[in-house]
């Protein structure tokens, strides 16, 4: 293993935090290691990888990895696509002191989307991953406050400076009594 898996630390839980899935047991060790993983598809595919704790069962040698393995992976994931992971998404609303609910009226994000995001379900896509790190700078955030106080109505121009462009139909006593005599009639099937 290298430095960096050295200093994590490799120790013996007991605790209902962990429990072996094949026995039962509540004796687990957890050591770092290197683990590799494909991300992709197809020809697309590559191997990322990156140190994970891995529980092992003391009692019956079983070894699993848990969740706080696959958000690991996650942050790997995001490294690679060059995007923020979960927690920079989380420190940003809180940066804002906002909840989810308050950091989407602001942002019109949809609230089951930031979700997703902070929670390492699904990854944003880089448009979206620029708009987070827009939202990092406090004058953009005041932008869009400000924004939505305004009443949109006054931004744009009157009416009347809107020239039409769809012709303009004279409604005449002849044009409603044609529109009252007017009756489909069955199509003419034409054989050959």
């Amino acid at each position: 293993m290298n430095k960096k898996s050295d200093t994590k630390k490799n120790d013996t839980l007991v605790s209902d935090k962990y429990m072996c899935g094949d026995c039962g047991s509540k004796k687990i060790k957890t050591t770092w290691q290197s683990y590799k993983f494909p991300y992709g598809v197809g020809t697309n595919t590559i191997e990322l990888s990156c140190e994970v704790p891995v529980r092992n069962c003391v009692d019956c040698g079983f070894s699993f990895m848990d969740g706080e393995a696959e958000d690991i992976c996650h942050v790997a994931i995001c490294k690679h696509l060059g995007v923020m992971p979960p927690e920079q998404i989380k420190a940003l609303r809180g940066l804002y002191k906002l909840t989810q609910t308050q950091f989407c009226e602001v942002t019109k994000l949809g609230e089951a989307t930031l979700s997703r995001w902070e929670r390492g379900i699904v990854v944003q896509n880089n448009a979206y991953d620029n708009y987070l790190y827009l939202l990092g700078f406090i004058e953009n955030i005041d932008r869009l406050q400000h924004r939505q106080k305004q009443n949109i109505l006054t931004i744009l121009p009157p009416l009347e400076k809107f020239q039409s462009s769809f012709r303009e139909i004279e409604i005449t006593e002849d044009l409603i009594r044609k529109q009252e005599e007017f009756e489909l009639q069955p199509s003419r099937t034409v054989r050959g």
